[in-house]
């Protein structure tokens, strides 16, 4: 499932960034960008939104906390 591996790649790619981990960061992040473009037309908008963006955190937060009621993004945008 796409999501479950984005979801670990996703914390990998913020455990690289906490550890200034330049290396890592750019494996991780190519693995995140190889992911975000095999999500499905059935991908939540709300996942889509954050990775559009680069907003990860968020994206992971979304990944991981299920899926919210709200179907508009809130964070700003």
């Amino acid at each position: 499932m796409v999501e479950q591996e984005l979801r670990e790649a996703l914390t990998r790619f913020m455990q690289a960034a906490a550890a200034s981990d330049r290396e890592a960061i750019s494996v991780s992040l190519a693995r995140v960008t190889e992911l975000q473009q095999r999500l499905g037309p059935d991908a939540p908008e709300m996942l889509r939104h954050y990775l559009d963006r680069r907003s990860y955190q968020k994206a992971l937060d979304f990944l991981n906390s299920g899926r919210p009621q709200t179907k508009t993004p809130q964070c700003g945008h």
